[in-house]
Order: structure tokens, then C-alpha cells, then sequence
């Protein structure tokens, strides 16, 4: 197999067709094997011995680059076909989730709400140890930490681009549901998890999350555009999130055809 000194990719049986390009670089195969047969080094004087040059490694660009669109070995067509209905749900319901309004917290009525409000809840527990500041920050800080390290295992440990995409929009979601909350931290008119009777309902300043957050900061008054800064934030990274599953789609799409 041959290795290609611009990116240090290694040809796979899979890039059998010499006009396929390359997933790291975007060489064309063909046109590099052409040029290597066309202008054959010249043999090195009598006498003296060829300098041998070691491959150049790959940036850490290249190889994140890589890593965000690798293929798989053999692209399945139906297993492709159900990750681009995945897709299309993940666009569907990200319209929605994003033109939800912000200070009305409509977001909360979402199934996924459900979903992060248990991830949330044990996030505090978890900063605890770290002070009372942390542990106010942690519920909202470990519900969009938690999808985005498992993001961040999809790529490394699974090599899995797609499932890593889902989970960019899983933490994009989390950031808009975080959103509200933030926007509320002046108003506290949101009810918050537990107020089951009056005396808990009577803690409910001292229970508000991003009120505690912003009181040392003297950034309370500043809720409202805080608020909406996090679901502009939020709505960038879903979008983000369905271009980068659409691009890697398209490439596993191509490769699929190319092996049939």
C-alpha cells in the first residue's frame, strides 16, 4: 500500500479506484501516481549515497481533519440510509427547538427537556465538592458537558464522525435549554424542579440556578441578553451540527457507490 507524503494517509483496500481522492488530503490518486511515473528522480553521483528523506507526519490539522470525516471500511448503503433519516429528524426538530422563543421558555415542554433535566439535577451533585458557586453552575454546566465528551469518544475511541455530529446537536439542544433559565435569572418566573408546597416555593431566590450565578458578578440586570447570547450560541452549534453530519454523509454516500 502506498503512503502519500502530503498527509501521510495510507492507502485502504477500499481506495481501489485510482480516481478516488484522498479522505485526508483530497489528492487524487491517479493524479499522484501519474507524476511520480512521469518525473522519476535522477540517479544520485558514483560514489555518493542518497539522502534518504523520511515522510513529512500530517499536522494536527490534517489529522483532526481526518478524524471529523473518516469513512468507514465499507460503507453500508442501508445502514447510510438510516443515519440520513436520523438527519432529517435532527433538522426537523432543531427548527423547532430554535424557534422557540426565549423568554417564554416554550423549550420546556420538549421531550429532550425530560431527557437533560436528570443529567442537570445530578450535575450539581457532582460540583458540589467545588463550592456553592460550582455547584449552582454545575447543573446547567454538566448537561452540555455530558453529550459533548461523549461526542468527543464517538470520534477517538469509535471513529464514528456521524454519531459525534449527533451529539454536537445534542449539546446544541442543551444549550438552548439552558437558554431560558438564564434569561430568567432577574424575573424568576420560571417554576423550578421541587416546589411541591409553599415553604420550598417561598426558597425559590435561593434555589434559581443563574440568579446565584450572576448575583457575584453584578450581572443580573444583564439576564435578557445573556439569555439570548446562549440560544443564538446554541442555534449556531445545531446548525453547525447539520452540516458537518450532511458533509459526512455525502463523502460515505460517494465511497458506498465507488465500492459497489
Amino acid at each position: 500500500m502506498e503512503t502519500y507524503p502530503k498527509c501521510g494517509y495510507r492507502r485502504q483496500p477500499k481506495d481501489a479506484d485510482p480516481y478516488n481522492d484522498c479522505p485526508c488530503c483530497g489528492i487524487i490518486f491517479a493524479r499522484y501516481l501519474a507524476h511520480q511515473q512521469a518525473a522519476p528522480p535522477a540517479p544520485p553521483p558514483t560514489g555518493i549515497e542518497p539522502e534518504i528523506e523520511a515522510d513529512a507526519p500530517p499536522t494536527w490539522r490534517e489529522r483532526l481533519w481526518y478524524s471529523l470525516f473518516e469513512l468507514p471500511e465499507q460503507p453500508n448503503e442501508l445502514a447510510l440510509s438510516g443515519q440520513a433519516v436520523v438527519l432529517l429528524v435532527m433538522v426537523v426538530w432543531g427548527v423547532r427547538l430554535i424557534a422557540d422563543r426565549v423568554m417564554t421558555a416554550e423549550i420546556i415542554s420538549s421531550f429532550l427537556h425530560n431527557v437533560d433535566l436528570p443529567i442537570h439535577e445530578f450535575g450539581h451533585l457532582l460540583f458540589r465538592p467545588f463550592g456553592e458557586w460550582m455547584m449552582y453552575l454545575g447543573g446547567s454546566l454538566f448537561q452540555c458537558l455530558l453529550p459533548a465528551l461523549i461526542g468527543v469518544a464517538f470520534i477517538w475511541r469509535m471513529r464514528n464522525p456521524f454519531g459525534a455530529a449527533f451529539c454536537l446537536w445534542w449539546t446544541a439542544e442543551n444549550v438552548l435549554d439552558v437558554a431560558p433559565y438564564i434569561y430568567d435569572a432577574k424575573l424568576m418566573a420560571m417554576p423550578l424542579t421541587g416546589e411541591w408546597n409553599d415553604e420550598v416555593a417561598e426558597m425559590h431566590v435561593l434555589r434559581h440556578d443563574w440568579h446565584n450565578i450572576l448575583l457575584p458578578f453584578h450581572a443580573v440586570d444583564k439576564a435578557w441578553m445573556l439569555g439570548n447570547v446562549a440560544h443564538f450560541i446554541g442555534a449556531a452549534m445545531m446548525v453547525l451540527s447539520w452540516a458537518w453530519a450532511g458533509a459526512w454523509l455525502r463523502k460515505a454516500w460517494k465511497q458506498a457507490k465507488i465500492m459497489e
